[in-house]
């Protein structure tokens, strides 16, 4: 993974991006954030202690599409903190 990380870096596909959680899927295990210009994006994760409203920072991967957003992936995301 981090050989794969170091690539798209050196290529200038990957990006930071940040927003809040916007949808829980305890099911299906996803956390769907959303940005401050009202992108929505998805990722993956075991840990439940996710919450409506907390901050994320993610690393994006632009699927080597960088005139769009829409197909861009999350490569990780963290918690970031949560606002009142």
């Amino acid at each position: 993974m981090k050989e794969l990380i170091l690539s798209l870096i050196l290529a200038g596909n990957i990006y930071p991006m940040s927003g809040k959680v916007a949808v829980i899927d305890r099911i299906n295990e996803t956390i769907t954030f959303e940005t401050e210009t009202g992108m929505l994006f998805e990722f993956y994760t075991e840990d439940y202690d996710w919450m409506i409203g907390d901050n994320v920072a993610a690393i994006m991967w632009d699927n080597a599409t960088p005139d769009t957003k829409r197909d861009d992936e999350v490569l990780c995301a963290r918690y970031t903190g949560y606002d009142d």
